[in-house]
């Protein structure tokens, strides 16, 4: 696959989480030492966050009534109530399925800005955990963006991460997803829009074209990659290559390879992968 490869100086990890029969040495490892940091009732349920071994792993506990339901622990995890890694947090209780009373808790595996989830679990009668919806770089957030008071979930795709440019210039797509049949699934509906207006770029094609033949470390230029991105994100992928001959000047080399390592790291996008069979690239 052609691409610009960039280092960097941190590496995110994201830790395995494991039920409470997992892992018997990561289990004793972060058993030690409790430090309780949240206790909330929460009904018929209680949610307890603590620090284990010196502060070195959280852990994170539902129970009900004396029962513990749930239970996650990692090195270097770190859990908020709510949709932000805050403390003070007071919406981590929601209504989200249009049926009774979820709890959300956000949880972040303690990289440099890498990686974020949000938590969903049932608090009715037969406790569940609806989803792990995984943010990556970025935080997942909670918007009724239809107003029929159901929150829909809306996330910033980082498919493109280190791919093209450093993390600071990549470029990004805003996924929707939405609750439906007992899961949270891709809401298309939600994300379509016209076609970025070719007035709010056009003014950029020259600078485009510069930056093209010259061929700066950062490769296609940001700007460009992300206007793309945003012709994808918003179901007009089919219109994307086009956009692309417009731009690219014809004796630069370069573009059948960029499109074709831009298809592939859309194929591994973590929600929105189908749109890699819209793109079009050879």
């Amino acid at each position: 696959m052609w691409k610009i490869t960039f280092f960097f100086f941190f590496i995110c990890i994201s830790p395995m989480s494991f039920a409470s029969n997992d892992n018997s040495d990561e289990k004793e490892f972060c058993s030690q030492g409790i430090e309780r940091r949240v206790d909330k009732n929460l009904g018929k349920y209680r949610v307890r966050i603590s620090y284990a071994n010196e502060r070195m792993c959280q852990v994170l506990e539902i129970l009900k009534g004396t029962q513990i339901v749930f239970r996650e622990w990692g090195i270097d995890n770190h859990y908020y109530l709510g949709a932000r890694q805050s403390d003070h947090d007071r919406r981590f209780k929601m209504n989200l399925t249009g049926q009774g009373e979820q709890l959300v808790v956000s949880k972040w595996t303690g990289g440099a800005h890498c990686c974020t989830s949000l938590l969903i679990f049932d608090l009715r009668r037969n406790f569940r955990k609806i989803a792990e919806i995984y943010g990556g770089n970025f935080n997942p957030e909670i918007v009724d963006l239809n107003h029929d008071g159901i929150p829909e979930i809306r996330i910033a795709d980082d498919f493109l991460a280190y791919q093209f440019s450093s993390f600071a210039n990549s470029a990004v797509g805003s996924v929707t997803l939405k609750y439906a049949k007992n899961e949270y699934v891709l809401a298309e509906e939600m994300m379509k829009r016209p076609p970025p207006n070719p007035r709010s770029w056009k003014k950029w094609i020259p600078e485009w074209r510069r930056a093209l033949r010259r061929k700066y470390p950062d490769w296609p230029p940001e700007s460009f990659i992300q206007t793309l991105t945003n012709y994808v994100f918003t179901r007009n992928a089919g219109r994307a290559r086009d956009f692309v001959n417009h731009v690219w000047p014809k004796e630069v080399e370069g573009k059948s390879e960029f499109l074709r390592s831009y298809k592939e790291a859309l194929a591994e996008s973590r929600y929105y992968a189908k749109a890699a069979r819209d793109f079009d690239a050879p």
